[in-house]
């Protein structure tokens, strides 16, 4: 469970000017387990802690403007401006990283899509099962199932009644390889580099924005 925020003077006085209770310790002159104790509600604000506390006291806003500013919040006025040209080597940086890993994702996804195509044209393209039971003479006889009994016949040898079946189990198992769909890791770096992808455009976009 996170620890929740102290709202002692103290506190306030560190989250304002950014200080740690080091820094405040070392300004008023008293030790850290003691400011630790005082934040911590176990000991409370001597006057000589509150009077030596007071000049950074008087530096706070009132209590309902946060101590951290918007992300968005506008830096104030003598902040330098950026580098223009580092900033823009970064967005080119990012768009052309970008661009490989799209082009790395891409070919992941067109080979999805090829082994889909592929599975859906298996029933058409798959020759006989040599290990199957003999097909039923009156079932039409498919396409792929022509195709191998034409090829097998111009080029028949007598000398090796089993180049047919051969022929068919190297086939299917040809067939099936073109079918094979992504795996669980090719689809996950898949979406990896996508997502890479669309942080470094996105960063790319918000550095043309300040350009």
């Amino acid at each position: 469970m996170p620890r929740r925020a102290s709202t002692s003077l103290p506190a306030r006085v560190r989250a304002w000017l950014g200080l740690t209770q080091t820094d405040l310790a070392l300004y008023l002159g008293v030790s850290q387990s003691l400011l630790q104790a005082i934040e911590a509600g176990q000991r409370p604000l001597t006057h000589p802690v509150r009077v030596a506390l007071l000049p950074l006291l008087l530096r706070l806003p009132p209590p309902e403007v946060p101590a951290a500013p918007a992300t968005d919040a506008p830096l104030p006025p003598a902040t330098p401006a950026p580098d223009a040209a580092d900033l823009d080597f970064r967005r080119r940086e990012c768009l052309h990283r970008a661009a490989g890993l799209l082009a790395q994702a891409e070919v992941l996804a067109g080979r999805a899509h090829v082994a889909a195509r592929w599975e859906a044209a298996l029933p058409a393209l798959l020759p006989p099962d040599p290990g199957a039971p003999p097909a039923d003479p009156a079932e039409p006889v498919t396409p792929a199932a022509q195709a191998l009994a034409a090829a097998l016949e111009q080029a028949a040898d007598p000398t090796d009644p089993q180049r047919a079946l051969d022929h068919a189990r190297w086939l299917r198992s040809w067939l099936h390889h073109r079918a094979r769909p992504l795996t669980v890791a090719e689809t996950t770096r898949l979406h990896r580099l996508r997502a890479q992808a669309a942080g470094l455009l996105a960063e790319a976009e918000a550095l043309a924005t300040i350009l």
